[in-house]
């Protein structure tokens, strides 16, 4: 129940924070009127013309992001996914604009489309991590400091082992004794529970696998940490699995 609880809250959370997006960027654009919209079309079609861009823009936005996240595959990939973002998304404002416009039509006007996009969707981006939660340093670290000095580094899992919990840094293993749910509540946004005995670090995840109905997680430690059913729904959640 309480993982079932957990991903709601995540869900709602991350659906705040896109409609806030789709709002904010849906009344600039109206009153800016790109594209020659504000000459071209009356304040309120020009409103429910950018309404139905920016929301299709978010969607593809957010579904090329589960992509990458799920193939996690290097910065490469990520560069290819904004670029096919870019295209994608001039080549639909492109044929609307030429349906709707009688201007609109040539060539050089989807290429200017795809510089201008590939530019607003940085300012999209960070106004999508501007509403994200985040993770407090300040606790990763005060929960660092409990591991011995030669073994502080950046957190990969914990894994229950009776009262104690074993962490896991980039540089070794270590026992404390704490409860897994007290670290999961210290640790905050770093990284998210998994099963009832493993919590993961964003960061620490190599691969996300499905077999058979069985999902694992590759770590970067080289450990395979299995995912509870109970579970899964975080994981979509925090887009690390479609």
């Amino acid at each position: 129940m309480a993982a079932s609880g957990n991903a709601l809250h995540s869900a709602l959370r991350e659906w705040q924070a896109l409609l806030a997006v789709w709002a904010g960027v849906s009344v600039l654009a109206t009153l800016a009127g790109p594209f020659g919209t504000m000459e071209a079309l009356a304040v309120v079609p020009r409103a429910f013309y950018w309404a139905g861009v920016v929301a299709v823009a978010i969607m593809l936005d957010r579904a090329l992001v589960r992509l990458g996240r799920a193939m996690r595959q290097g910065q490469a990939l990520r560069l290819g996914l904004v670029v096919a973002y870019a295209m994608i998304m001039a080549s639909l404002v492109w044929l609307l604009n030429s349906y709707l416009f009688e201007e609109w039509g040539r060539g050089a006007q989807w290429l200017w489309l795809v510089f201008i996009i590939l530019v607003i969707s940085g300012g999209v981006h960070a106004l999508f991590r501007w509403f994200q939660p985040r993770a407090d340093p300040a606790a990763h670290t005060k929960f660092l400091a409990r591991l011995p000095v030669q073994i502080r580094a950046e957190l990969i899992r914990l894994e229950a082992q009776d009262h104690y919990l074993q962490v896991v840094t980039e540089k070794g293993a270590d026992l404390i004794l704490m409860r897994m749910s007290d670290a999961e509540n210290e640790l905050g946004k770093a990284g998210l529970r998994v099963h009832r005995s493993h919590w993961v670090a964003r960061s620490g995840i190599r691969e996300v696998r499905r077999k058979q109905g069985r999902v694992t997680l590759m770590m970067r430690d080289g450990a395979v940490v299995p995912v509870s059913r109970g579970y899964i729904a975080a994981l979509k959640q925090a887009g690390l699995m479609t």
